[in-house]
């Protein structure tokens, strides 16, 4: 890691106490066995595996982690070129309260104020994020985070973000509603062992993946985890690593990678197949999309902040 002089975003804010940005750029880069607040882990450029129980999480561009307050993760990072990484860590509570104020009316509010909001339930996973909506609120906190603009409007922006995390929540509770299972308990276990494969899937996506494989990393059978998962996510589990796939390749060109770096990168071995893909997804030929950033003078460039996270 190059030469770095550490802060927290907001300056002097404490990790649990308040809402904090941290935004790197390294090579290299090591946390053992840390237990913090709720964060959400995002991925600006490059990709990371963040270890939680056991398992590697893998995160890029086109995805994001979310992790439980207490929950104990590792992560190392030993790459030629530098990976970014932006995690914003929430205050103790402070989702939870949103989430209570969301779903309850402002009188409830004025007649409790101090009133504790429930835990929630699934939100800790990998989550595809392929239109980059959370991703890009993290992206903008890291801009933020680099020009030390005024701390009220990061505690606003970390308003808007507990928000749409939220908004990923009623995703995901729709998604427990159609586990093909009668019994709570029974539905409980089958979503957590389908998100497990799905896990498998990101970790894995720029490698040749079997359904096998990955149902057999969920403790399933094929045919149950392949019905639960299509049932659960309203698509197959082939289709839903293609589209991670496209969406991941699509960044990569928009960085200025060329078509066949991106299709090599995401485990496509045609380049034919891959661009009628690409096409069919998008609207457009992978290189007609490198021109259109090129052009543009859009091409994500690397945020300047970097610390110690």
């Amino acid at each position: 890691m190059q030469p770095a002089t550490p802060y927290l975003f907001p300056a002097g804010a404490r990790l649990g106490e308040h809402n904090v940005v941290l935004h790197a750029s390294a090579r290299r880069h090591s946390v053992r066995s840390y237990a913090g607040p709720l964060s959400i882990k995002t991925v600006l450029r490059g990709r990371v595996s963040w270890v939680v129980g056991g398992r590697d999480l893998v995160v890029c561009p086109t995805s994001f982690l979310v992790l439980a307050e207490g929950e104990r993760y590792s992560m190392e990072i030993d790459e030629a070129t530098p990976v970014e990484t932006c995690c914003a860590f929430f205050a103790s509570g402070f989702l939870e309260q949103v989430a209570l104020d969301l779903t309850s009316s402002a009188q409830a509010a004025l007649d409790a104020p101090g009133r504790i909001g429930p835990s929630i339930a699934y939100l800790s996973a990998v989550h595809g994020d392929r239109e980059r909506t959370l991703t890009n609120r993290v992206a903008t906190l890291a801009e933020r985070c680099e020009k030390q603009l005024n701390p009220s409007s990061t505690e606003e922006a970390f308003l808007l973000l507990g928000i749409t995390l939220l908004d990923f929540y009623q995703q995901i509770r729709a998604q427990v509603d159609r586990v093909p299972s009668l019994r709570l308990s029974t539905r409980q276990e089958l979503f957590r062992r389908l998100l497990v494969g799905r896990d498998y899937i990101h970790s894995h996506y720029s490698e040749p993946v079997s359904l096998a494989n990955v149902a057999r990393a969920a403790c399933l059978s094929l045919f149950h985890f392949h019905r639960g998962f299509t049932q659960v996510f309203q698509e197959t589990p082939h289709n839903y690593l293609t589209q991670l796939r496209m969406a991941q390749a699509r960044e990569m060109i928009e960085r200025g990678s060329s078509a066949l770096e991106a299709c090599m990168a995401v485990g496509f071995s045609s380049p034919s197949a891959f661009s009628r893909l690409f096409r069919a997804r998008f609207g457009q030929s992978p290189s007609e999309v490198g021109r259109k950033f090129a052009r543009s003078g859009k091409t994500a460039a690397a945020f300047s902040g970097i610390i110690r996270a």
